[in-house]
């Protein structure tokens, strides 16, 4: 009997976690999602299979710096969900950042995660048209 209540619960905790788990991700994607376009970021859709390949090889969910043609880029890879590239300028991170911590200090708990000196290794920037 302790063993079958044992488990029972041990169900209903899992089962509880992994509702909570789940549509806190979706809310943080869609979030992520608003902050980038409300600060200016551009979706580059990966609309070939040479750029879902390439935004795939990208880390995930975080905000990367790029020199391309000696201007400072700021990206966004999301491969998974909304399938495109966000790009945004020195200008548009400044505002991300800036609402990104705000909705930190409102209790959104949004982190923002940053790589800087990223390396994308020998990429034809080019298939992702102009900026």
């Amino acid at each position: 009997m302790k063993r079958l209540l044992l488990a029972a619960l041990t169900i209903c905790l899992a089962l509880a976690l992994s509702a909570c788990a789940g549509p806190n991700s979706q809310e943080k994607i869609q979030q992520n999602d608003r902050l980038l376009l409300s600060s200016g970021f551009d979706a580059i859709p990966a609309s070939t299979p040479a750029r879902m390949k390439h935004l795939e090889s990208m880390p995930q969910h975080r905000i990367l710096h790029l020199v391309r043609d000696g201007k400072d880029y700021y990206l966004w890879a999301d491969a998974a969900n909304g399938q495109c590239l966000w790009v945004g300028t020195w200008q548009d991170y400044q505002r991300f950042k800036q609402l990104a911590w705000d909705m930190y200090n409102q209790g959104g708990q949004n982190r923002l995660d940053y790589t800087d000196g990223w390396s994308s290794g020998p990429v034809d920037w080019d298939m992702w048209g102009p900026w």
